[in-house]
């Protein structure tokens, strides 16, 4: 399709809007771009391009350099000199340097053909006898002439008023102007009727011998008063009884046009020759047209008897397919939403860096770190017998996590009423200790203000290996006498203290944090250790830290 759209490159540049006209009935979601050329000499092209979508036009340059170079064997270069983003469509200007004689040498011999041919002068109401739907055009956009036929259809009233009065236009997607209709010349011009088209009637004999008029609805009565197998049928129905073809101007507000814009600069006038887009014989029925009415120099009886494909029942289609298209999309916003939902809920399992290394269906060992320096924090909510276990530990978590969302810590688990979290992994904080110490200060003040004095919290710095486990249920887990050791710390505080080894207390003094020695304890697996109660943070400090 490409090799064939243009004998030179220039003019492969020029069809392209056509080309993106005809494969919109088989690409019914393509958004198509509209590419102009706007001036053109022997040393190339200058190309506008507009897009609805951003960030297109680096792809269009690559492909404009690949078809250059593989159907033209033209070397090209490619340089963007306007760029408008700020509203659609997306605007973007190239100039494309490239060999352009043998466009440039046609262009001049067909000019020399034209000049060389003298003709007598003739009125455009004669040129309209060869175009009966043809439309003539003034700069300020009235209707100055127009073809006996869409006289007849659309009525005379239409002359020197404003075109879009009458029409709206379907394709270039422009807004219509003098400047719009001498840039898109070479581009097909497909407009529609803004009324329904009048019907012709004449009159035809009923079985009785008596007359009536020849519209749809009396060929209806025909059928229904002399043939028992047909039924009545009316204009926009969707069977028509004589012939079993069903009809597509039931969705279609007025009369389709197709055809070309063309600039008469010495008289300065547009002449639009077009057309009208027809897909069967019932359809011309409906619009009260006849063969006859028809030129036979173009293809618009073809179209009528062989039913192609640019017609209106295709733009049905094109418009359910658009429909299905719409449903697509929903249903993958649907589908995106949910995604969403599931990354969330991982992400709150696993630390995100390790997530997405699972998601690449990598094995949980590469997600394995060993760190050197960490902190960790264990929680325990103390219950007396007479507390509903599962509602206050929930309650409690649930403000915890809230806490812990706020500081650049990472929760690993809770077991039972154990609450553990760790600073300084999967991603290294320079300052984790003091995030931890924060976080422990905050989670001690909140149980205080909900009147819930039941949490004793120790935390421990110190080396640890951390991964994923697990296949079935993964979990991001911590391996070391660091995390026993914190763990130690926790069952040896008390309700409402923080209670901290003595590395742990020797770190939070750069960040000023306030701390006091507790005393030697003999801490199980571990003998003897200096601990510590940590007690706030200098009010100097809290200004200044973050």
């Amino acid at each position: 399709m490409l090799r064939i759209t243009g004998r030179h490159f220039c003019q492969f540049l020029t069809e392209m809007d056509n080309l993106h006209s005809q494969m919109k009935y088989g690409f019914p979601k393509m958004k198509s771009p509209s590419m102009v050329v706007t001036e053109y000499d022997s040393g190339g092209a200058v190309l506008l391009y507009r897009s609805v979508r951003k960030g297109y036009s680096h792809y269009l340059m690559g492909q404009l350099l690949q078809i250059a170079n593989d159907f033209y064997h033209l070397p090209l270069e490619v340089t963007i000199l306007k760029e408008e983003h700020e509203e659609t469509p997306y605007c973007t200007t190239f100039r494309l340097d490239f060999r352009n004689d043998g466009f440039m040498q046609d262009m001049l011999q067909r000019r020399a053909g034209f000049n060389r041919t003298s003709l007598p002068s003739f009125t455009l109401g004669k040129l309209f006898r060869l175009f009966p739907f043809g439309i003539v055009l003034g700069p300020e956009l009235k209707i100055r002439l127009a073809g006996e036929r869409i006289l007849q259809m659309l009525g005379k009233e239409m002359l020197e008023s404003d075109f879009l009065d009458h029409f709206t236009i379907q394709r270039p997607h422009v807004k219509l102007s003098w400047e719009a209709m001498m840039m898109f010349q070479s581009v097909t011009w497909e407009v529609e009727s803004k009324k329904l088209p009048k019907i012709n009637t004449t009159n035809v004999m009923m079985p009785d011998g008596s007359y009536k008029s020849n519209t749809l609805s009396c060929v209806s009565d025909i059928c229904q008063e002399g043939a028992s197998d047909y039924k009545p049928t009316r204009r926009g129905s969707s069977q028509a009884p004589w012939t079993g073809e069903r009809s597509s101007l039931e969705s279609s507000r007025g009369l389709l046009l197709k055809g070309q814009m063309y600039i008469l600069k010495e008289s300065n006038i547009a002449l639009f020759l077009c057309i009208p887009l027809l897909n069967n014989l019932v359809e011309m029925r409906e619009t009260g047209l006849f063969l006859n009415d028809l030129s036979m120099h173009d293809l618009s009886r073809e179209m009528v008897l062989s039913g192609w494909h640019h017609c209106s029942r295709l733009q049905i289609m094109y418009n359910r397919a658009e429909e299905d298209s719409n449903k697509l999309e929903d249903a993958y916003m649907k589908v995106e939403e949910a995604k969403t939902r599931a990354d969330d809920l991982l992400y709150s399992m696993l630390p995100r860096q390790v997530a997405d290394i699972l998601r690449q269906g990598k094995n949980p060992l590469e997600t394995c770190q060993a760190f050197e320096e960490v902190s960790v924090l264990f929680a325990e909510v103390a219950l007396t017998e007479d507390q509903d276990l599962t509602h206050t530990v929930n309650k409690v978590y649930q403000t915890i996590d809230n806490i812990t969302d706020q500081y650049s810590v990472f929760k690993v688990e809770t077991v039972l009423g154990v609450y553990m979290v760790v600073g300084g992994a999967p991603e290294y904080q320079p300052d984790h200790c003091a995030q931890l110490a924060s976080l422990a200060l905050h989670m001690v003040r909140q149980s205080e203000e909900c009147k819930t004095h039941n949490l004793r919290i120790g935390i421990h710095v110190g080396p640890v290996v951390a991964g994923v486990v697990g296949m079935k249920l993964p979990r991001y887990c911590l391996f070391g006498d660091t995390v026993n050791t914190a763990s130690r710390m926790q069952t040896n505080s008390q309700v409402g203290k923080i209670h901290i080894s003595e590395i742990c207390a020797k770190h939070l003094e750069k960040f000023n944090f306030v701390t006091t020695f507790r005393g030697k304890l003999q801490i199980k697996g571990k003998g003897e250790m200096n601990t510590y109660w940590l007690e706030g943070r200098k009010e100097s400090a809290k200004s200044s830290w973050k």
